[in-house]
Parts: C-alpha cells; structure tokens; sequence
C-alpha cells in the first residue's frame, strides 16, 4: 500500500495538473487516484506517474492562418525560419501582421489562442511598447485591454490622450503560459518583429512599458526603477527608417506593476506629466 501524498506533494501535483491545463495542451491520461478528492489522497506511485508523462503537443494552428501566411509570399510552416529576414521583408504593417501569422520561430506560438499586434491609431505621434499579452489579450487578440491596459488607458486620458491618439503594441505578440515573463529566448524571436514594428509606424515618441520592453529595446541593464521617467533616445535598427536614425523614448512602469504597487502612482504621474511637456515641444 502507497503511502498518501503529504499537502506540498498535492500542491504541487495540482499546480502541474493547472499549468497544462493553462498552456492549452490535451491533458496526458491521467490515473484516477490523481484526480480524487484530498479525503482520497492518491498515492506517490500515482502522482509519480502523472509528473513522469508529458502532456501531449497542442492542436495545430487553424488552416486559415496557413493559408493566409500562403497569399502573403511567407510559406506554411517551413521547419526553420529567419525572424529577421522574415520581419524585414515586410513593407508595411499589414505585410508585417502577415509575418507574424506565418512565423513559427516562437514557441509561445503553439499556447496561444491569439497573435497580438496591435490597436489604436499607426499613424500616431506616440507608440506603446508593452511586454507581452494576458489572458485579455490572448482571448481578444488586442494589446492592453484587460485591468492592466483599462488603467494605461486611464493614464493617458490624465494628460487628454485617447486611443485615436496612441499606437499600443508588446514587444511579444504571443501571451507566455500563465502570464509568467517571457523567456530570453522567446524575447529574441520576437525582437525583430517589434524593430521592424516600430521602423514602419515611424511614431514621434516611444513610450516603453516596463522593464522587459525597456531593457530590451534600448539594449540596457539597468532595471525599470532606475530606467523609468528618463528620457533617452532609441536607435532605429531598420534601414527602412530614413528620416532619422533615433527616436526619444520614455520608459514608465508598467501599469500591471502599478496594481501590485499603487504606490508608486506619483511616479508614473510624474512620467505623464513629463511626456505631456514632450509632446508640446514637437
């Protein structure tokens, strides 16, 4: 007779049993002593064989999406891709949203429901550059409309913002398993992508959303807490930018730190405040 699971092993077991559940793959098959209630605890030999399986791989992309990465000149699937050549064939933002569709250079791709690129208005003074997308994001295929994105929204509107007036995006288009931080590799993948983002939107200003976007776009290792509220200039990495080669950029917390911390509220303030006298001088 096994002897029963202590509670930090059921926890655990739980945690794992989520976290497949959350990344949405099909679940492996599991013993039924694992799925019994905690007065039933199931036995080590049963935990152990569920943590021993590994889940199976997600259901295939929709065929719409290969058949769309066909009509834009990307192929469907190729076993291996260039990001960046990928990214840098694209002459527009339509042509770029079509690469992203075709890409599969990024394991977060195979989690997620949704590719997220981008929404208000390209053709804005100000561009958005956040991390990566929540649930939210992934169930609606838009960048910052869940808490996080209803309080950056209401951050703007403190200075007389809207979203006709600001162009959002991440710097990862697709949402990590349970909200965790995106991985370096994944933020490699993705990195050409959001360079060739901003090259073709060509915005005025950049503003940066936390630290991952900041750390990542300005090539720095100083975390958001020294970063944010100074400005400082981004240097275009696309040739396709012509009119200048840099563009002052802000960094600012993100506004998912902001919930966590509300007190730091008086500094983000002060970073509206800061780009609000920014945008009067342009």
């Amino acid at each position: 007779m096994t002897a029963p699971l202590s509670p930090d092993e059921t926890r655990i077991l739980k945690s794992l049993l989520s976290w497949w559940e959350e990344a949405g793959v099909e679940m492996p098959d599991i013993p039924a002593a694992a799925r019994s209630e905690p007065s039933t605890r199931p036995g080590r030999e049963a935990a152990g064989a569920v943590m021993r399986q590994t889940p199976s791989a997600a259901p295939a992309r929709p065929a719409a999406t290969a058949a769309r990465a066909r009509e834009a000149g990307f192929g469907a699937e190729p076993p291996e891709q260039d990001g960046r050549e990928m990214a840098g064939q694209a002459q527009s933002l339509d042509a770029l949203k079509a690469a992203l569709d075709a890409f599969e250079g990024c394991p977060l791709k195979t989690t997620a429901k949704s590719t997220v690129f981008a929404r208000g208005n390209p053709e804005a003074a100000i561009m958005v550059v956040g991390e990566a997308p929540g649930r939210e994001e992934d169930d609606q295929g838009q960048p910052f409309v869940g808490r996080s994105g209803q309080l950056l929204d209401r951050m703007f509107a403190a200075i007389g913002l809207d979203e006709s007036q600001l162009y959002i995006t991440n710097i990862v288009n697709w949402r990590p398993p349970g909200n965790r931080k995106p991985t370096d590799a994944e933020i490699a993948a993705c990195l050409p992508f959001a360079e060739r983002h901003i090259a073709l939107a060509k915005p005025k200003l950049l503003v940066f959303a936390g630290g991952i976007s900041a750390q990542t776009l300005l090539r720095a290792k100083s975390g958001i807490m020294s970063l944010r509220g100074r400005w400082t200039e981004y240097r275009v990495k696309d040739e396709a930018f012509e009119e200048a080669g840099s563009i002052p950029a802000l960094p600012i917390f993100h506004p998912a730190f902001l919930l966590r911390r509300p007190q730091e509220k008086r500094r983000a303030w002060a970073d509206m405040l800061s780009l609000q006298e920014r945008l009067e001088t342009l």
